[in-house]
């Protein structure tokens, strides 16, 4: 498949809850962590861990895990005046253990710029500013290459259970989980509002 061009893949990038049963090849999983890992972050230190799921069973079980974290918080059945955008995070949830492959990232906290002690809590979201950066370049990645993507956090509510699963150690700290695959659905262009609407100079409010 022939890449896209950088802002191409800005401008038309959307998030998807549906995705073909087509499996994604192990080359195109790698060129997206690759690209993850150019990203930019505090200190040089690259605090990140990615841990790919293609594995049926395991991509089955963690997406088990995802789909009772979110019904659980939201409810399992929907309401009747449940918005588009909710209906769409349900369809997922149901069918999150059905996802081609999974991207689990996380942050290291033994590579990260503080000093942490093994058995201490860890600090969490202290390497976030480096890890999310990591991500939208997974996202790019995955849109010059024609997948879909999605950034779920709702597995933290079952995080003790994953981190066993996956045999995370403590340091470890799980952030996104991402499912990735060919999307049933198109790119954008997208809705958003404007950036003259929300961009001030100088001061706030100074359109």
């Amino acid at each position: 498949m022939d890449e896209i061009g950088l802002f191409e893949a800005i401008y038309s990038q959307r998030q998807f809850t549906r995705y073909k049963p087509d499996a994604v090849p192990r080359e195109v999983l790698d060129k997206m962590i690759d690209a993850a890992t150019k990203a930019p972050n505090g200190g040089n230190t690259q605090p990140w861990e990615f841990i790919v799921l293609t594995e049926r069973k395991i991509v089955t079980q963690v997406g088990e895990l995802y789909r009772d974290a979110w019904l659980g918080a939201m409810g399992a059945e929907p309401a009747p005046d449940e918005s588009s955008i909710y209906r769409a995070a349900r369809y997922l949830a149901h069918h999150m253990p059905e996802v081609p492959a999974m991207i689990l990232v996380c942050a290291d906290h033994m590579l990260g710029s503080g000093p942490y002690t093994p058995g201490e809590p860890i600090e969490r979201g202290r390497y976030a500013s480096s890890i999310w950066l990591a991500v939208q370049n997974l996202f790019l990645a995955a849109r010059a290459l024609g997948l879909g993507t999605r950034l779920t956090t709702a597995f933290l509510r079952r995080e003790a259970d994953l981190k066993e699963l996956l045999g995370i150690p403590e340091h470890v700290e799980p952030m996104a989980l991402i499912p990735v695959g060919y999307p049933q659905g198109n790119f954008g262009p997208t809705t958003r509002r404007p950036a003259a609407a929300v961009t001030s100079y100088n001061q706030y409010g100074n359109r």
